[in-house]
């Protein structure tokens, strides 16, 4: 398979989504099925009205399902790469101000590069490195995000892959 990851990376290296806002306000039910789900007593969390760090991305969401195209996946599965199954390999958060119940949330997406480095998993592996900025109603910037994507082929298709190129190889 001919992939042409400089073509892929002049047309999606620095793309960016537009601001979207999350579907609901933080709000201090769900952060208290959620502490109280992990035994987290927490009294930021529970009495303050805060929000727990990993309930952030679900404020700034739009839900679970199904993929938009401007949030991360959404955006991840428009970017050509040979294969569709993805692994979050890692993510850095910054965080530069607290979310509390009541506030709005908003994300925006960039992808930041993409390389085609060979793994043992897939010869033909694509890594993306994404940027995330989660901003307020006020839109100042609550944290930022960066995480690294491996996208690669199943074991399937890569054998389907080899099987083509030695009977192209046998007719030639």
């Amino acid at each position: 398979m001919a992939y042409d990851v400089k073509a892929v990376q002049r047309e999606w290296e620095g793309h960016e989504t537009e601001l979207s806002w999350g579907r609901y306000p933080v709000e201090h039910e769900p952060i208290r099925r959620h502490c109280h789900m992990i035994d987290d007593a927490n009294p930021l969390f529970i009495e303050e009205g805060r929000c727990p760090p990993v309930m952030v991305d679900f404020f700034a969401s739009q839900g679970p399902w199904p993929a938009a195209d401007f949030d991360i996946l959404g955006l991840i599965r428009r970017i050509p790469t040979p294969g569709d199954r993805l692994i979050n390999l890692n993510q850095e958060i910054e965080w530069f101000l607290p979310v509390r119940v009541g506030d709005r949330l908003g994300v925006r997406h960039k992808v930041a590069s993409i390389h085609q480095r060979s793994t043992r998993l897939d010869p033909l592996s694509v890594w993306i490195r994404t940027e995330t900025t989660i901003v307020n109603a006020r839109e100042q910037v609550v944290a930022r995000r960066i995480n690294q994507i491996l996208v690669h082929r199943t074991p399937e298709e890569i054998v389907a892959e080899m099987a083509a190129v030695v009977r192209r190889r046998a007719v030639e």
